[in-house]
């Protein structure tokens, strides 16, 4: 293949919240005591913030400790490839409205267990790039 037809496309940020709303799975960053932790998950995105609930564990003790997080999404296909990488702050919901905020997006577990702690990443900084070969 020429070296020519391959390229890195920087993502706008609107590009970037598109893809991430039609994507189901990503990946949560988190560094405790700095031990980085990486936890694949299930999300939803809505006023350009993203939500996942959990169940009390390993990322609900590391949000409370660090809320820095970074959340990372990518999608791979044999001619052109997605990553969107967001940094922000997490932060555990607790009032009723932000919880009836999380519970509008309409995020459906993978695991049919009782996941009653919901999580919302605020962004500081979304960035992604598209890749094509």
């Amino acid at each position: 293949m020429d070296d020519n037809s391959q390229s890195i496309t920087p993502m706008t940020e609107d590009e970037c919240w598109e893809f991430l709303s039609m994507q189901p799975i990503g990946r949560l960053g988190t560094a405790v005591a700095g031990e980085p932790e990486i936890f694949p998950l299930n999300f939803a995105v809505a006023d350009r913030a993203i939500y996942f609930h959990t169940i009390p564990g390993t990322k609900v003790a590391e949000v409370a400790v660090n809320a820095r997080v970074a959340f990372e999404v990518d999608q791979w296909g044999p001619e052109i490839a997605y990553s969107v990488l967001v940094k922000g702050t997490a932060e555990i919901l607790e009032t009723e409205a932000d919880i009836a905020a999380a519970e509008s997006t309409d995020l459906v577990s993978y695991l049919d267990d009782t996941r009653d702690t919901w999580v919302r990443i605020t962004p500081d900084a979304v960035t992604g790039r598209r890749l094509r070969r």
